[in-house]
């Protein structure tokens, strides 16, 4: 009976919508707040950021501080509503020696649902954004779920994952760890190992330089994967796909059958391992294009 009540509602609003129209809240509030601070940090220092909802960029500079600026921004019925999120929307910020561990911290879910929420005046949200400069001798361990993340210029090991969003990073020396599910991945300018993984969008990874071993893993399920890798290579490689072409335009030590959907061989000899797998797409692999001039 109650289930039959909540349609019968739902169909009666759906129907009554433009008469409502009238009588409905001027507008959603929004509240933006941008604060900053600068820490003393010397080079070789990890940083880890946990946050839900936002963005997160980081950049080198040359600079033994952090500059930590954090954006916070919510959206609500009214100024009241959003008054409230906003005072329970923050940033813990711990300083340690040789860490700065951030957290986001979000107000707590209300499950009260009001009469402008089921015709979409109600709808609330709370982000944070984050925005660093470090010392380019930085190690970052960054994840959030809904947003994009971005990483520029640093020398370090590198962690970077969300679940909705995109993953960019630009200028990296050391071990990298690119991750996502709803989202593309664009690597440039890459030296250390690399693994790069999504679900639904396509990867882009451009390496400046290989590591002489190991293992490199890049991976996606709906998209296509493009590799650019120094014109003298020495690695182990194998690219699969189940719908789509594989295409390596480097002389290839073949190992078993090549097909168009699958190659495993070495290409100058051997050396560190690539390992390039999708489901619905190509992947394409061969040296860098040649960069346009500014």
């Amino acid at each position: 009976m109650r289930s039959r009540m909540k349609y019968a509602a739902a169909g009666l609003l759906t129907c009554a919508m433009a008469a409502l129209a009238i009588a409905s809240p001027a507008g959603a509030a929004h509240l933006r707040n941008v604060s900053e601070k600068v820490f003393p940090f010397a080079a070789g220092g990890d940083i880890v950021i946990e946050s839900t909802n936002g963005r997160i960029v980081v950049e080198a500079w040359d600079r033994s501080d952090v500059r930590v600026q954090i954006t916070r921004e919510v959206r609500a019925a009214d100024d009241r509503q959003a008054s409230e999120l906003m005072r329970d929307l923050r940033a813990d910020v711990a300083v340690h020696p040789g860490e700065i561990h951030i957290e986001s911290i979000y107000p707590k879910k209300q499950k009260v649902v009001g009469f402008w929420d089921l015709i979409g005046h109600g709808v609330r949200s709370a982000n944070i954004h984050f925005y660093l400069q470090v010392p380019r001798e930085t190690s970052l361990d960054l994840s959030t779920k809904n947003g994009a993340i971005r990483v520029r210029s640093v020398q370090g090991k590198v962690d970077i994952a969300t679940t909705n969003g995109d993953v960019e990073a630009s200028a990296v020396r050391g071990s990298l760890s690119a991750r996502t599910t709803n989202g593309e991945v664009r690597l440039a300018r890459i030296e250390g190992p690399t693994d790069a993984t999504t679900t639904n969008g396509s990867i882009a990874v451009e390496m400046s330089a290989l590591p002489p071993s190991g293992a490199m893993q890049m991976g996606t399920t709906n998209g296509n994967i493009q590799l650019a890798l120094p014109r003298e290579v020495h690695a182990n490689l194998e690219a699969l796909t189940t719908n789509g072409r594989v295409n390596i335009n480097y002389k290839v030590t073949t190992q078993g059958v090549i097909t168009s959907r699958g190659i495993r061989g070495t290409i100058g000899g051997g050396g560190v391992r690539i390992e390039l797998q999708t489901t619905n797409g190509n992947i394409d692999v061969g040296p860098p294009r040649a960069r346009a001039s500014s």
